[in-house]
C-alpha cells in the first residue's frame, strides 16, 4: 500500500503536466496558422502594390519624355537619345526594353526615334503601330484619355530570325503646344504623335523580386478571366509545380490604363518552411520531457529522506558554480564595477574599471572615491550632494575622473545603495560606463548647431537687406536722372554746376552701396565663368597699391601653379579689395604689413565639414593678413554681420565684410578669420577649383540712339519717376504720355490703341502689376513692344517677363544710362512670340 502511494503522486503530476503540454501545443499551432495566413495576405498585397507602383513608374517615365517634347520647340534624335540614356540609371527604367517616338502623319504614325541605341527596338524604326489593331486601339485610347494606355499581351517587334517575344506596350499621346486639351474632341484634334515603351511581363516581375517572389507562386492574367489563354506570367513553357495542393490561394484585380489584370497567388512548401517554426513540435517534446522530469522528481521526493543529503550536496555544488559564474561575469564585464563603503572608501573594483582609470585594484582599495576626481569637480559635487558620494542618487550622472596618467575620463555612473538586513545603507554599487566618445560627439554637435544658427541669422538679415535695396533704387533713379537733366539745363559755367556734380557722385556712390546690399542678400544675378585666379588678384592688388599710403608695405605670396575657379571676376575682385581695405583700416593710419597669398589646398572630409558646406577635394586658398590691431572673440563672432563695424563714423559702412561673406557663399566657398588682439588678423577664403576653359568674348557695347517722334506710354505709380522719365524721353526725341495708374493706362490705350508705339511700365504697382498690364496689352495687340522697369530685378522676374513675351527688363537705378537704348531696341526688334 505504501509503495502504491509512492506511484500515485508521480502519475498524477505527470498526467497534469501532459494535459498542460497538449493545451500549449494546440494554442501554438493555431497561432502559427494565423501567422502564416497574415504573411500570405501581406505577400499578396505587397505583390499587387509593387506591380501597380512599377506600372505607375513606367507611366511617369513616359510623362517625362512627353515633358521633353512639351518643353522644346524641336526634339532631335540626339536630344531624345540623351534624355532616355539619362533615365537608364534610374529605378523607373527597370524592366523597360526601349522608348520610342511616333509622329502623327496623315493617318499613319511611323516609328521615328528609338532609344537606347542598342535596344532591340531599333528594328521597329519605320513601323506604323496604327496598322496593328491592338496597338491602334491603345494609341487612340491614350489620345482620348490624355494619359497612358496599354495594349493586351501581344507580340513585340524584334530582330529578324529571333524567337518571337511577347509583352505589353504603353502609349502616351503628344499634343500641339499651346492648344487646349481639356475635352476628348480637343485632344483628338490636336494630337501630334505618341511616345511609347514596351516591356516583357517576366521582366516586369523580375524587377520586383529578382527571379521570383519568395515562397509564393505568382501568376498574372490579362483579363478578369483566369485561364491558359490569358496567362502572361509565368511565360508559356515555364515549369509550374501544381502537383501539391496549396495551403492558401487568393487573387486580386489590378486596373490600369483601361485594362484589368488578375493576380493569382498561391503558397508553396517553401512559404510554409520560411514562415513557420518548430514551436508546436518543441512544445510537445519539451512538455513530454518536462512531464517525465516532474514525475521523476515527484518520485524522488516521495521516496523519502534518503535522497535529501544527495540533493543538499548537489545544491551546494550548484551554488559554488553560480558564485564562480558571477565572478567571471564581474571580471569580464565591459563596464566598470565599483563598490564603496558608507564612508566612500573603495572596497572592490573589477578589471574593466582598472583599465578605465589606469590604477590597479591594490592601488584603489581603501582610497576615497573623491581622490579619483579632479579637485575643482570634486568641490562642485560636494557642494551639490554633500559629503556622501553622488552615486547613491537615483539619476544617471556624468562625472569626470582623473586617470593615473593625468588624462581625463568622462564616464556615466549608474548606482544603487547596498543595504543590510535592517535596511541601513552600508555602501554603494556603481556601474561606470566610458562616455568620452559621447562627450566628444556632443561637443561637435554643439559646434555645428552654433554654425547653423549663425548661417540662419545671416540669411535672415540678407533677406531684409534685399528688400531695402528695392526702395532705394527707385529713389536713386529719380535723383540721378533729374541731376543729369539739370546739369544740361544750367550749362558748364553755372555757379551751381559743382554742387550738382557732387550730388551726382553721391548718388552713384549710393547706387554702388545698394548693389553691395543686393550682393549680400544673395539675390543679385551673377555670371560664373571659369577663369584663372592669379590675374584677378594681381589686377586688384595693382589698383590697391595706388590708393594705399606708401608707409603700408604690400606683399604678394602667390603660388606659380595655375589655379582656376568658377566665379564672377568683378565680385571676386570686390572680395579681395574689401579684405585689403579692412586690413588697411586695422592699421589705424600707422605703418604696417599686409600680405595677400594664394595656394592650392586639398581638403579632406573633416576639414571641409569644419568650414561649413564645402565638398572634400582641391580648393584655392586666398588669404589676406595684417599686423594691425586684431580683434577679440566677441568681435570675431560678429565680423560678417551687415552694418556691424568697430570703425569710427565715416570710415566704414559695416557692409564690406558682410558683402564678402555673401559673395563667397554664392561661389560655393567658405571664409574664416583668425585674429589675436594686438597681433593682427588673417582672413582665409576657400574656393573650389574648376578645370580651365576658354574665356568668353564680351559683346560690343551698343551706343544710345535718339528717337524720331515715336509715342511712348509710360506707367509708374511714383510721381517723381513720371516727371523724370517724361523729361528724359522728350530730350531723346520721343513723344511721351505719362500715367500714374495702370488701370487708367489701360483705359487710355483702349481709347487710342494705335496711337502708342511702345509701352514702358513699372513692375510693382497697386491694383495691377506691370507684368499683368503687359500681358493684357499684348493680348489685345500681340506685336506691341513692352519694357518693364523695376528697382529690384531677380532671375525669377526675368523668366516671368520672358514667358509673357517681354524681352526687355530695365533696372530702374540705371534709367538715366539705359532707358533710351532699351526703348530703341524694343522698337527695332521684331515682336516676340509667346510659346
Amino acid at each position: 500500500m505504501k509503495r502504491l502511494n509512492f506511484l500515485l503522486w508521480p502519475v498524477l503530476i505527470g498526467a497534469l503536466s501532459l494535459a498542460l503540454t497538449a493545451w500549449l501545443w494546440d494554442h501554438e499551432r493555431r497561432t502559427q496558422d494565423r501567422h502564416l495566413k497574415d504573411n500570405f495576405e501581406f505577400g499578396l498585397r505587397q505583390t499587387v502594390t509593387r506591380i501597380e507602383q512599377r506600372m505607375t513608374s513606367y507611366e511617369q517615365t513616359l510623362r517625362g519624355v512627353r515633358g521633353l517634347f512639351d518643353a522644346s520647340e524641336k526634339v532631335s534624335q540626339e536630344d531624345f537619345g540623351a534624355y532616355v540614356d539619362a533615365q537608364l540609371a534610374g529605378a523607373d527604367f527597370t524592366g523597360l526594353r526601349m522608348i520610342g517616338y511616333a509622329p502623327s502623319l496623315d493617318r499613319a504614325a511611323p516609328v521615328t526615334y528609338v532609344a537606347p541605341a542598342l535596344a532591340s527596338g531599333q528594328y521597329a524604326l519605320g513601323y506604323d503601330p496604327l496598322a496593328d489593331p491592338a496597338r491602334s486601339a491603345a494609341m487612340r485610347s491614350a489620345v482620348d484619355s490624355g494619359g497612358a494606355a496599354i495594349t493586351g499581351w501581344t507580340r513585340l517587334l524584334d530582330a529578324p530570325g529571333r524567337e518571337p517575344v511577347s509583352g505589353v506596350l504603353m502609349f502616351m499621346a503628344l499634343y500641339a503646344k499651346g492648344q487646349a486639351t481639356d475635352t476628348v474632341e480637343a485632344r483628338r484634334a490636336h494630337v501630334v504623335g505618341w511616345v511609347f515603351t514596351n516591356f516583357r511581363v517576366d521582366d516586369l516581375m523580375s524587377s520586383l523580386y529578382g527571379e521570383g517572389t519568395p515562397g509564393l507562386d505568382v501568376r498574372l492574367h490579362d483579363s478578369v478571366d483566369v485561364g491558359p489563354a490569358t496567362l502572361m506570367y509565368p511565360p508559356p513553357g515555364a515549369v509550374i509545380d501544381t502537383a501539391m495542393p496549396a495551403r492558401f490561394n487568393a487573387q486580386e484585380f489590378i486596373g490600369f490604363a483601361g485594362r484589368t489584370w488578375t493576380v493569382v497567388v498561391r503558397s508553396t512548401p517553401e512559404f510554409e518552411r520560411r514562415y513557420s517554426n518548430d514551436g508546436p513540435r518543441i512544445i510537445a517534446f519539451a512538455g513530454g520531457g518536462l512531464s517525465l522530469l516532474l514525475a521523476l522528481l515527484t518520485w524522488q521526493l516521495a521516496t523519502g529522506r534518503a535522497r535529501a543529503a544527495a540533493a543538499a550536496r548537489l545544491m551546494t555544488r550548484q551554488l559554488r558554480e553560480g558564485a564562480e559564474r558571477y565572478r567571471r561575469i564581474v571580471e569580464t564585464a565591459n563596464e566598470g564595477i565599483w563598490t564603496v563603503d558608507a564612508d566612500g572608501r573603495t572596497t572592490f573594483v573589477n578589471p574593466k574599471l582598472e583599465q578605465l582609470l589606469g590604477h590597479t585594484s591594490v592601488e584603489m582599495l581603501g582610497r576615497h572615491w573623491g581622490e579619483f576626481i579632479p579637485e575643482q569637480d570634486r568641490a562642485a559635487l560636494e557642494l551639490e550632494v554633500g559629503p556622501q558620494p553622488p552615486w547613491g542618487q537615483p539619476e544617471l550622472r556624468d562625472v569626470r575622473f582623473r586617470r593615473k596618467d593625468g588624462s581625463d575620463l568622462w564616464a556615466t555612473l549608474s548606482a544603487n545603495p547596498i543595504v543590510d538586513a535592517e535596511g541601513h545603507r552600508i555602501g554603494t554599487l556603481a556601474m561606470v560606463t566610458d562616455a568620452t566618445d559621447r562627450k566628444a560627439a556632443e561637443a561637435k554637435r554643439a559646434m555645428l548647431e552654433a554654425q547653423l544658427r549663425q548661417s540662419q541669422k545671416m540669411e535672415a538679415i540678407g533677406t531684409l537687406a534685399g528688400g531695402i535695396a528695392h526702395d532705394f533704387n527707385n529713389i536713386l533713379a529719380a535723383i540721378l536722372g533729374n541731376v543729369s537733366m539739370l546739369e544740361q539745363d544750367l550749362g558748364v559755367t553755372h555757379p551751381s554746376r559743382g554742387r550738382l556734380e557732387q550730388i551726382g557722385k553721391a548718388g552713384v556712390r549710393a547706387r554702388n552701396l545698394v548693389q553691395q546690399i543686393v550682393a549680400f542678400s544673395r539675390q543679385q544675378p551673377q555670371q560664373l565663368v571659369t577663369q584663372a585666379l592669379r590675374p584677378l588678384i594681381v589686377e586688384a592688388v595693382e589698383l590697391l597699391r595706388s590708393t594705399l599710403p606708401a608707409r603700408v608695405q604690400f606683399e604678394l605670396r602667390l603660388s606659380d601653379e595655375p589655379l582656376h575657379v568658377g566665379g564672377d571676376a568683378t565680385q571676386l575682385q570686390q572680395v579681395l579689395m574689401n579684405l585689403c581695405t579692412n586690413a588697411w583700416h586695422a592699421l589705424y593710419g600707422s605703418t604696417g604689413h599686409i600680405v595677400v597669398g594664394m595656394a592650392r589646398v586639398d581638403l579632406d572630409s573633416l576639414a571641409a565639414a569644419r568650414l561649413g558646406t564645402l565638398q572634400a577635394g582641391p580648393h584655392a586658398n586666398v588669404w589676406v593678413s595684417d599686423d594691425g590691431c586684431g580683434m577679440d572673440e566677441a568681435t570675431r563672432q560678429r565680423v560678417f554681420e551687415p552694418f556691424f563695424t568697430t570703425k569710427v563714423v565715416g570710415l566704414g559702412t559695416g557692409l564690406g565684410l558682410s558683402v564678402v561673406h555673401g559673395i563667397v557663399t554664392l561661389h560655393r566657398g567658405a571664409i574664416t578669420v583668425q585674429s589675436t588682439p594686438g597681433e593682427g588678423s588673417t582672413f582665409d577664403v576657400y574656393l573650389p577649383l574648376a578645370p580651365p576653359t576658354a574665356a568668353p568674348v564680351p559683346a560690343p557695347e551698343q551706343p544710345a540712339v535718339l528717337g524720331s517722334g515715336q509715342h511712348v506710354l509710360y506707367v509708374d505709380d511714383d510721381p517723381v519717376m513720371l516727371m523724370t522719365v517724361d523729361a528724359l524721353l522728350q530730350r531723346m526725341g520721343y513723344r511721351v504720355s505719362c500715367v500714374g495708374d495702370p488701370l487708367e493706362a489701360l483705359a487710355l490705350w483702349q481709347a487710342r490703341p494705335e496711337a502708342f508705339d511702345v509701352v514702358v511700365t513699372d513692375f510693382n504697382m497697386p491694383a495691377m502689376s506691370g507684368l499683368d498690364l503687359a500681358i493684357e496689352l499684348r493680348r489685345r495687340r500681340p506685336g506691341l513692344p513692352v519694357v518693364i522697369s523695376s528697382g529690384y530685378v531677380t532671375e525669377a522676374m526675368r523668366a516671368e517677363t520672358l514667358r509673357a513675351g517681354v524681352r526687355h527688363v530695365l533696372q530702374k537705378e540705371y534709367t538715366l544710362e539705359q532707358l533710351g537704348h532699351v526703348v530703341h531696341l524694343a522698337l527695332k526688334e521684331p515682336p516676340a512670340v509667346v510659346a
